[in-house]
């Protein structure tokens, strides 16, 4: 097996890398209509400059936490024009610049299994993952659930990523 290291990606790379890894399916990007973001929840880190996004997805009748964790995010005290305001789980309102879909470094994480057994691991090691990384999955007997070893994120991220797009929070 090739060890590789890749640089932590943005959310336009995990997008791409999933595409391009499973280039025939007729799943995950071409399966986002149906899923909806029930609910958004921001915790900025002022001093640490990254901002994350818990979201509650609901897909097929079951429900998955997502997360996704911005990183260089420019915070401002006040509003202005160019920028985008959120209300954060503490009450509070915050400003900040519009987050780019490829530019801002990201960390990733869904409880589903797509991404559990495709992405988690080689997330990992795209230095992308949010949390621990878990073991690469080994399936008894079949094909590799992530053959070419890619980082991607599942069709419950693809949403959640569509979705703050839609509210103006990435560009």
């Amino acid at each position: 097996m090739e060890f590789r290291v890749w640089v932590e990606s943005s959310l336009s790379d995990l997008y791409q890398s999933a595409v391009d890894a499973f280039p025939n399916t007729t799943k995950r990007q071409h399966a986002i209509d149906p899923v909806a973001v029930k609910e958004v929840v921001w915790l900025p880190y002022l001093g640490m400059r990254t901002l994350l996004c818990r979201a509650l997805i609901e897909s097929n009748d079951n429900e998955y936490n997502a997360v996704i964790l911005f990183r260089n995010v420019q915070f401002f005290p006040q509003k202005q024009p160019s920028l985008v305001e959120l209300i954060a789980q503490d009450g509070e309102t915050y400003f900040l610049e519009r987050m780019f879909n490829d530019i801002n470094d990201v960390n990733v994480r869904c409880n589903c299994p797509d991404f559990r057994w495709r992405f988690r691991y080689y997330d990992h090691l795209d230095q992308s993952l949010y949390g621990p990384k878990g073991r690469p999955y080994q399936p008894a007997g079949g094909p590799p659930a992530n053959p070419q070893e890619m980082p991607g994120m599942c069709k419950h991220l693809m949403k959640l990523m569509q979705n703050l797009n839609n509210a103006g929070f990435l560009d």
